[in-house]
């Protein structure tokens, strides 16, 4: 992966150096083109790309076989299935539903299946070759145990089975991943962060955890220590460009963020896109974490920046820019385009360069003092936008020739309530509750390493999963290639491990204090690795089945409102309070009433009574009024009689309204007319029928009844068998006639059972080895039994039981074993042999040779089982502290080379070489000064120097050297100046290709003032042209006697002034100053006037 080249400029205000501008990160070597392209659209359906693949057909099964690698994925070092942004639009190939095709996945490899049935989904072979699958696999990060690819099933055209498998150990890493994870998120504690917190917490941890791969890269082993994934990141904690973007994709997908992680072909890189309050953003951590690792380092340059600074600040170290990002994986909304500056300026993290840490609501930095030597330890809350300085120290970073690295080298590490911290000289820590923080050291170098002035130490965090800091004498840090072991890097620096437990691993715990149903408990827990112990607090007893007491009235209960009770469990203080019901009013006392509703002679009243007990209240009615005496109207025929039918009247009271009905008798037919009859039932030869007559007049009807038909002969039929006969009962057969129906029943004999047919019998007592038994049989005819006797069982062949130890065999004697027949009785004894010692029992053994830390020693083991010996080998003694010797110099350094100095350990005989230092020029401190039309730029002698190089830049700028001039000069005038501007200079003394260090000179640039004067009615007219940058000007003024004195200050606008107080016949000089703050011009030539 391309790395930003991170400098360290040894100048006033700055750690870059240029020495480090050459450096950049790559992904990998080879395999890193894009070979898809994936758009998810709406509806989780996708179109894509394709790349190669291959398949296999089989005409006998129509089943194609096909095979995709997963190279290209973020996981095995390539860039991904990629998402075509802003302005790339990709041609779509199909459609399939994407959402359950990575369900479906994902659900499978979790649970570890080699096959995964993906058939109904509408997934084709097009699909496959256009990034389906692997897009699946990039936006999951977390599945680190995939091999290289994986084979496809078709049917027809679409894929119905996916079989995937799975690297070496998958299951043991990915558990270790697993677990990291959690450790993650114990660590990070997100709950009351806004979004961009949240961010800052993960981007601290990566870039303060993590060390770039810069070893593997250069040694080809990155895919082989995992350095393309997250088991690199957060189990070896080393990885490349992919290790950080993938880990920080899962990490803010898990917190809820929209993210994505984008690539670039142009510079091989990855890294990560968040969307905060609307508005995405770019991070990349990778960049943000220096090379060589340096511990306690890490950048903000690239943290929530959007695209065109992200791409500004690559062009300051690259020819290519990320002009042709791409989107590799996304999780959420879908990213746009980020082009925000929030976050760039005006934030705490702003300008940090080392990391920062957070606990309980506020974080925790280390930044620039009131001065280049000086530094703070700053609390920051970022909700309120309070700062508080902790603590303040200085800070001077020495060199082996005697100058200084101007700026903030100091790093800082947080655990628990300790805050550590770095000087050059020393490791300190301060408690960070406290209201008065005093610093107390640690280990101080110059005392337990005998460090000299110029080597410091400059890193200190965590590294590899331990705490380390760096002694060297540069902020520099780096390693370079074994002259004669090219896949060996070797330190530029003393490495030292600080001894403090950074990954509690706690114990199950002892339960100090119980809980119970009124009080918690508490449980102490001790960390395994270091002794550390912890508190928790154990909740109180849940009491599940209350024991209520008998209760207290708390408000007596009315006729009118409810009461209230109040209980008591006697095990946990619970209370609970139930409402007591009204008082019943058993027997109401009514009142009077109240009449509501008036009765009449139409409607009926009502009465209300209200109780005077408990107020509830009751209705009744009125009877209408009674209308004692009707009068009846003349009434209305309302239906009109008939011979058949009758008709009514009605008849309404004049007084209440109220009607009666009266029937008017039908017409009286005097003499019925009938009519020739109906036959109504046919007579049968078992009923009579009937016939009907109607009279044609008035419709009255009469029945008269037909005799049965007389059945003088029965036929009977053939008959039915009713119940069929069998050799024990008799049967029935039913005839009937005929004619009228009539029946009769005849019986059918019992058949006769000439030959039995026996069944297969049962056995009623079974036979053994010792007794007959005996079976019964029956006649399946007509059920008569007969018994016969079964032989007894011959033991043919014996079922020996397990056998019962009669005596035990030992490693020196054989025992015995009696077995016995289970069916009839009979025993044998078998021989046990002796005991075999295959699993010796080794006691403690005993020391026959004591190792030294040059020679093994020997140690004699005894089997407590057998007697046997063996001897192991005692390793040397290690010397885990050496006491070095004051070194001898194997090779002197110069100017172009560094130099050698062998120690050797007075104890163990050990060696170890330390690099000398390169000589170095000593460092050139310029002034700058102003001159009239120019800056004038004066500088130090330095010993050796060949000549001097000077270097000029504006504030945007870049430093260009614009003259070189030999060693005897110390000094420049720069005219190539303009007004108004702010020019920074330094000078680098010179030998051969050796520059020595520097200071930096910042000036603001001002222009004299151009002035003429002349007299006026009113005095003396000053006029000047306008100095580009002036924030005002000074006019001084003197006699010829006297010295120059401010007599009138003005602003920038103002470009004339008349001196009123000049004295007529007196000669006056003038001069003009321009001034921005604290910058002034040089005088304006001198103006001389006579008044």
């Amino acid at each position: 992966m391309i790395k930003k080249r991170k400098s360290y400029r040894v100048v006033a205000g700055s750690i870059r150096s240029e020495l480090l501008r050459g450096l950049s990160r790559k992904i990998c070597i080879g395999a890193l083109a894009f070979s898809a392209a994936v758009v998810l659209l709406p509806g989780g359906k996708v179109g894509a790309y394709a790349s190669d693949q291959t398949r296999v057909s089989s005409d006998e099964s129509q089943v194609t076989v096909g095979y995709d690698d997963l190279d290209d994925t973020l996981q095995k070092g390539g860039l991904g299935v990629v998402t075509e942004l802003q302005d790339g639009v990709a041609t779509l190939a199909s459609t399939y539903n994407a959402a359950a095709l990575e369900e479906r996945i994902v659900e499978g490899i979790k649970a570890w299946q080699t096959n995964i049935d993906v058939s109904g989904l509408g997934l084709t072979s097009d699909d496959i070759d256009n990034g389906a699958v692997r897009s699946i696999i990039n936006s999951h990060p977390e599945f680190i145990s995939l091999s290289g690819g994986y084979r496809y099933w078709t049917s027809g055209s679409t894929i119905t089975k996916i079989e995937f498998t799975y690297l070496t150990n998958a299951k043991e890493e990915q558990q270790e991943l697993d677990t990291a994870l959690q450790e993650v998120k114990s660590k990070i504690d997100t709950s009351g962060m806004s979004d961009e917190e949240i961010v800052l917490a993960y981007h601290e941890y990566l870039t303060s955890t993590v060390a770039y791969a810069y070893e593997d890269y250069f040694n080809g082993t990155i895919a082989a220590n995992h350095g393309y994934d997250m088991y690199g990141a957060l189990i070896k904690h080393s990885c490349v460009c992919q290790g950080y973007a993938e880990t920080m994709f899962y990490l803010l997908r898990e917190a809820g963020l929209s993210c994505a992680i984008a690539s670039s072909e142009n510079i091989n890189h990855a890294w990560n896109i968040v969307k905060i309050h609307g508005k995405w953003y770019h991070i990349d951590a990778t960049w943000d974490d220096p090379v060589w690792d340096m511990p306690g380092r890490s950048y903000h340059d690239y943290f929530l920046v959007s695209f065109d600074t992200m791409n500004k600040n690559t062009l300051i170290n690259h020819t290519k820019d990320r002009t042709d990002m791409v989107v590799s994986a996304q999780w959420g909304d879908k990213y746009t385009t980020a082009v925000d500056a929030t976050y760039e300026s005006g934030k705490f993290w702003n300008g940090i360069e080392k990391a920062i840490f957070y606990k309980d609501g506020y974080w925790y930095s280390i930044g620039e003092g009131s001065s280049k030597t000086s530094f703070n330890i700053n609390k920051y809350q970022y909700s309120t936008n309070i700062n508080k300085v902790l603590y303040s120290g200085t800070a001077k970073w020495t060199t082996p020739s005697g100058g200084y690295y101007p700026g903030v080298y100091s790093s800082i590490y947080l655990r628990g309530d300790n805050l550590y911290f770095t000087t050059p000289d020393s490791l300190n820590k301060i408690d960070i509750t406290s209201t008065n923080v005093t610093p107390t050291e640690l280990i101080n170098i110059r005392t337990q390493y005998n460090s000299s002035t110029g080597n410091n130490l400059y890193a200190f965090g965590e590294q590899y999963g331990k705490l380390v800091y760096f002694i060297t004498d540069s902020p520099n840090i780096k390693k370079t290639k074994d002259s004669s072991n090219s896949s060996k890097y070797n330190k530029e620096y003393a490495e030292y491990t600080f001894e403090m437990c950074i990954s509690h691993k706690w114990d199950a715990g002892v339960v100090t204090k119980e809980p119970t149903y009124t009080s918690t408990g508490t449980k102490k827990y001790t960390c395994t690795n270091c002794g550390e112990t912890k508190s928790e607090t154990i909740a109180k007893l849940v009491c599940t089945s209350h024991v209520w007491d008998s209760g207290k009235v708390v408000t007596a209960p009315t006729y009118k409102t409810e009461g209230t009770k109040k209980y008591t469990c006697k095990n946990c203080g619970t209370t609970k309070t139930e409402t007591i019901a009204k008082l019943v009013c058993t027997n109401h006392a009514w009142d009077a009433g109240v009449v509501t509703i008036q009765p009449t002679y139409k409607t009926e009243g009502t009465r209300k009574y209200t109780c005077t007990n408990c107020g509830e209240t009751k209705t009744e009615t009125i009877a209408k009024l009674v209308c004692t005496d009707h009068a009846w109207d003349a009434g209305v025929v309302i239906k009109q009689p008939t011979y058949k039918t009758e008709g009514t009247k009605k008849y309404t009271c004049t007084n209440c309204g109220e009607t009666k009905t009266e029937t008017i008798a039908k017409l009286v037919c005097t003499e019925h007319v009938w009519d020739a009859g109906v036959v109504v039932t046919a007579p049968t030869y078992t009923s009579t029928g009937t016939k009907k007559y109607t009279c044609e007049n008035c419709g009255e009807t009469k029945t008269e009844t037909i005799a049965k038909l007389v059945c003088t002969e029965h036929a009977w039929d053939a008959g039915v068998i009713v119940t069929a006969p069998t050799y024990t009962n008799t049967g029935t057969k039913k005839y009937t006639c005929e004619n009228c129906g009539e029946t009769k029943t005849e019986t059918i004999a019992r058949l006769v059972c000439t030959n039995h047919a026996w069944d297969a019998g049962v056995v009623t007592k079974q036979p053994t080895y010792k007794t007959e038994g005996t079976r019964k049989y029956t006649c399946t005819n007509c059920g008569e039994t007969k018994t016969e006797t079964i032989a007894r069982l011959v033991c043919t062949n014996h079922a020996w039981d397990a056998g019962v130890v009669t005596k035990q065999p030992t490693y020196k004697t054989e025992g015995t074993r009696k077995y016995t027949c289970t069916n009839c009785g009979e025993t044998k004894t078998e021989t046990i042999a002796k005991l075999v010692c295959t699993n010796h029992a080794w006691d403690a053994g005993v020391v026959t040779k004591q190792p030294t830390y040059k020679t093994e020693g020997t140690r004699k083991y005894t089997c407590t089982n057998c007697g046997e010996t063996k001897t192991k080998t005692i390793a040397k003694l290690v010397c885990t502290t050496h006491a070095w010797d004051n070194g001898t110099v194997t090779k002197k350094a110069t100017y172009t080379a560094t130099g050698v100095r062998k120690y050797t350990c007075k104890t163990c005989g050990a060696a170890k070489q330390v690099t000398i230092a390169r000589l170095k020029l000593a460092k050139v401190t310029v002034k700058s000064a102003q001159q009239a039309g120019a800056i004038k730029l004066t500088w130090n002698k330095a010993s050796g120097a060949s000549g001097y190089k000077i270097y000029r830049r504006t504030a945007k700028g870049r430093y260009v050297c614009i003259k070189t001039v030999k060693s005897g000069t110390t000094s420049y005038v720069d005219k190539t100046v303009k007004s108004g501007n702010r020019y920074y200079y330094c000078v680098k003394a010179y030998n051969g290709n050796v520059l020595s260090g520097y200071t930096e000179a910042s000036i603001l640039y001002i222009k004299a003032p151009v002035v003429t004067v002349r007299k006026s009615a009113q005095g003396v007219k000053l006029s000047w042209k306008k100095s580009a940058g002036a924030k005002k000007y000074i006019v001084y003024r003197k006699t010829p006697t006297g010295k120059y004195r401010a007599v009138k200050t003005v602003t920038a606008k103002t470009l004339s002034w008349t001196d009123k107080t000049a004295k007529k016949g007196q000669t006056y000089y003038y001069i003009v100053k321009a001034v921005n703050n604290k910058t002034y011009s040089v005088a304006s030539p001198q103006k001389k006037i006579k008044r």
